[in-house]
């Protein structure tokens, strides 16, 4: 036994001699070595040499493989210093990318970057102050939404004193105060031609009114009401080859959304979905090839928000969780590592976005999975559902009672004929633009 001790910590010290870092690791950490005092100090060494590591690559710009080597040095518990001046600089360096992330007005990103901060234990008094002021943006952004214009600019004015002078916020800020002089009257007027019943009016004024406060309940009501009046428009050339969507026709709760150059996602409708391991005959709506149960958890979504709840162990940010209502950025953690981001791409949208961050995948190959509450939006900007570059204006899936509804600026073909901006998808839809080309598979059971 002690030939065999003595062996392995001079191969572990040749490792970390040679930068063989994760073999030395490998090699300390068999249990028969735990105990023995060259363990420890070939751990203090592994540690200094993780930092070192760190600390190179953080001078090449490579931040993430700095953080890891960080984590690591710091998992061994030496007390290694080089690791305390590593994580010092890399804090530094995250105050640094929140800033500027929050002077061009990315608020998603900077909050998806603070909570990485989080999970990796970074603090500092600067931080906590940043963080401070972005939660209070989100939450303008979140009342503006739903047409709060008053508490918005509150909520605003106080995001300003923790994050001071931000070009972005100052903008936002503007048109707070303009949307806050001519909401009241626009709001009046889409009042006044739904209670005439002038639906087409009703439309265009309810449009105006999202496009201000997204998420404004009477809005979206009166528009949806002005729809069903108006019956889904055809998505032919001429009006007489207009043909009426049954019921037999519609959407199925989930279907694959592909687009050409950008990727695949499964789209789900239903208001509760479940997750489980993707073995023949389950019936989960969100199957994973991963190391989970058959049954593992469920989302439900409803006016509070999205509740997550367990089945067999889950985390959220590292916490075990039986229930919780989940937040944007939140990471969800089943079994012992297949790992989801929830986000929430557009404010006021309750429409959300599943990735997977761990490397576990789905049976068919895709990007992530959409939540789809009433709208999906398709664009290049970082509020889109479903990022596509090159698209210059977005474009709109939502829900309608007759299946799935498109709304698009532009030429776009829907199965070789021409959409006139607004119609309803049939299933095995295939859509073409000069700017995207996608593509609905509907899945059954």
């Amino acid at each position: 036994m002690f030939g065999f001790t003595w062996l392995t910590h001079r191969q572990a010290g040749e490792a970390i001699k040679q930068g063989l870092l994760d073999e030395a690791l490998r090699l300390l950490r068999q249990p028969n070595l735990r105990a023995h005092r060259r363990t420890g100090e070939l751990m203090l060494l592994l540690a200094r040499a993780y930092a070192d590591r760190g600390e190179r690559r953080l001078r090449q710009n490579d931040a993430e493989q700095a953080w890891c080597d960080l984590l690591l040095a710091e998992s061994l518990q030496t007390g290694e210093k080089t690791a305390d001046r590593l994580r010092r600089a890399l804090t530094e360096l995250g105050v640094t990318e929140v800033r500027s992330l929050l002077q061009t007005g990315d608020v998603n990103r900077a909050d998806e970057l603070l909570a990485r901060f989080r999970d990796r234990g970074a603090t500092s008094t600067e931080l906590g102050t940043l963080e401070q002021g972005l939660r209070l943006w989100a939450q303008a952004r979140d009342l503006a939404g739903s047409g709060n214009i008053g508490p918005a600019l509150e909520a605003a004015n106080k995001a300003t004193i923790f994050l001071g002078a931000n070009k972005a916020l100052e903008l936002f800020l503007a048109d707070l105060r303009q949307i806050q002089d001519t909401f009241p009257n626009l709001l009046a007027r889409l009042h006044d031609e739904a209670r005439r019943e002038h639906w087409r009016e009703v439309v265009e004024l309810s449009e105006r009114v999202l496009a201000l406060s997204p998420q404004h309940a009477e809005a979206r009501s009166l528009r949806t009401r002005a729809w069903q009046a108006l019956g889904p428009a055809p998505a032919t050339d001429e009006a007489q080859d207009a043909t009426t969507t049954t019921e037999s026709e519609r959407l199925p709760s989930r279907f694959h959304l592909w687009i050409d150059g950008v990727g695949g996602y499964l789209v789900c409708l239903r208001n509760r979905l479940t997750f489980g391991q993707a073995l023949p005959g389950a019936r989960v709506d969100v199957p994973l090839v991963a190391d989970v149960s058959r049954l593992h958890a469920s989302i439900s979504r409803d006016e509070e928000g999205y509740v997550l709840e367990a089945v067999r162990p889950i985390q959220v940010n590292g916490a075990t969780v039986i229930k919780a209502l989940l937040q944007a950025g939140d990471r969800v953690t089943l079994g012992a590592s297949c790992q989801v981001q929830f986000r929430l791409p557009a404010p006021g949208n309750m429409t959300a976005r599943l990735d997977l961050m761990s490397g576990h995948r789905l049976p068919t190959s895709v990007e992530g999975v959409i939540l789809l509450a009433e709208t999906l939006v398709i664009g290049s900007g970082p509020q889109s559902h479903v990022l596509a570059p090159e698209v210059s204006k977005p474009i709109v899936l939502f829900r309608h009672r007759d299946g799935l509804g498109l709304k698009h600026q532009g030429e776009l073909r829907v199965n070789g004929r021409v959409s006139s901006g607004r119609t309803i998808l049939p299933p095995d839809a295939a859509v073409a633009g000069e700017e995207i080309s996608f593509a609905i598979e509907p899945l059954e059971g």
